[in-house]
């Protein structure tokens, strides 16, 4: 007979302990997983950047032709020829003495006409002579201004106002007409000028920028296209020589002016294409200009009517916020030494800030949205 014995295992049953480590394991790393997630979504970093303004200069070479193309403007060439007389004063002045002037007013208190002739003397209480340039007649009881010069020159006579006595009068008429000075007796000093042919030369250059004036004046209301004018010849004539004692001299004569029509809007758009070339645009920006841009006349044909006009225009630029280089994508993951070195290297920054939070980081974050970046403009 064969006897069959079964055998039994025991069942194992965890003990509560083991559910309890299982469950503070679990609680372990979701606390760590959150705190992982905190700090990630916590880190940030600020990036103040101070930028400054910078000027950059933009020369231009443009064609003026009757019709406009690729690097041409529209306009026309004319010439004309104007009449124009300018008064000038030399530089080397030396003084002399002239003989004061001025104006009176003779007074008549008395019922009886009086009559003053030419040279009459008015003497001040201080002894200075003065003598009338003009006869007189002063009605009764009234009065008349007149012209008086000093009976003596130089400075002594540079009076000011006064009253005056008639001495040729007699003493008790003199009680009754005499005369009073308001304003000051000039001209007992005059300044004399030695001309000189630096005096002639810095006219003759001044005389053509007035005949220039005189016509941008002229064409100032025209609201077709804008001028250049360039005086070409000028024939004119002084009115004194060199070495010559003169208080003035005076420059007269014709100058032949050529006058270049052009389209603005033509130009300025030509300029702006120049300018955007000059900027980088994924750095900086173009500021507002706040001048016109300055031309000349290089050269013209006026059988062809064109012209070859010279552009000088200073623009300002600055950094862009929102440049590409500015981007937070270059500042990913970055110590506080690399961020400083790539932006202080960018053209037109002066100075870096970087502030991270918390304080304690080492590194920005490689998160974009949690990357501040700020630009301060200074000129």
């Amino acid at each position: 007979m064969i006897v069959r014995h079964a055998e039994t295992r025991a069942h194992f049953e965890p003990s509560v302990r083991f559910y309890r480590t299982i469950a503070l394991s679990f609680l372990f790393l979701t606390v760590v997983l959150l705190g992982v997630v905190i700090f990630i979504t916590s880190k940030r970093t600020t990036i103040t950047i101070v930028s400054k303004e910078d000027t950059r200069s933009v020369n231009l070479t443009v064609s003026v032709d009757k019709e406009a193309k690729a690097g041409v403007i529209s306009g026309s060439v004319t010439s004309t020829t104007v009449n124009w007389s300018e008064t000038y004063f030399p530089t080397g002045n030396k003084t002399t003495e002239g003989t004061a002037m001025g104006e009176v007013i003779v007074y008549n208190k008395g019922n009886v006409d009086q009559i003053l002739i030419k040279t009459t003397r008015l003497l001040t209480p201080n002894g200075v002579l003065f003598r009338l340039v003009d006869r007189i007649t002063v009605p009764a009881n009234s009065e008349v201004k007149a012209k008086v010069y000093a009976d003596q020159v130089g400075k002594s006579s540079e009076i000011g106002p006064s009253t005056f006595v008639i001495p040729g009068l007699s003493i008790d008429r003199q009680k009754i007409v005499y005369a009073e000075s308001m304003t000051n007796m000039v001209g007992g000093v005059r300044s004399v000028g030695v001309l000189s042919e630096t005096d002639i030369q810095s006219a003759k250059v001044d005389f053509s920028e007035k005949v220039k004036q005189s016509l941008e004046k002229q064409y100032s209301t025209d609201t077709g296209s804008k001028k250049l004018f360039l005086v070409t010849n000028q024939n004119v004539a002084i009115n004194h020589k060199v070495g010559e004692e003169v208080s003035d001299f005076v420059v007269s004569g014709n100058v032949n002016v050529i006058i270049v029509s052009y389209n603005q809007e033509e130009l300025i758009a030509l300029l702006n294409k120049e300018v955007s070339s000059k900027i980088d645009v994924s750095l900086e920006k173009l500021l507002s200009v706040k001048i016109d841009p300055k031309l000349s006349i290089l050269s013209y044909d006026l059988i062809n009517s064109t012209a070859q006009l010279s552009v000088y225009q200073d623009v300002g630029v600055t950094l862009d916020a929102n440049a590409d280089k500015l981007s937070a994508q270059n500042f990913l993951g970055k110590s506080r030494e690399e961020i400083e070195r790539y932006a202080l290297g960018l053209d037109h920054v002066s100075g870096v800030e970087v502030k991270f939070t918390p304080s304690w980081m080492s590194t920005s974050p490689t998160v974009p949205d949690h990357i501040k970046i700020v630009v301060k403009s200074v000129k």
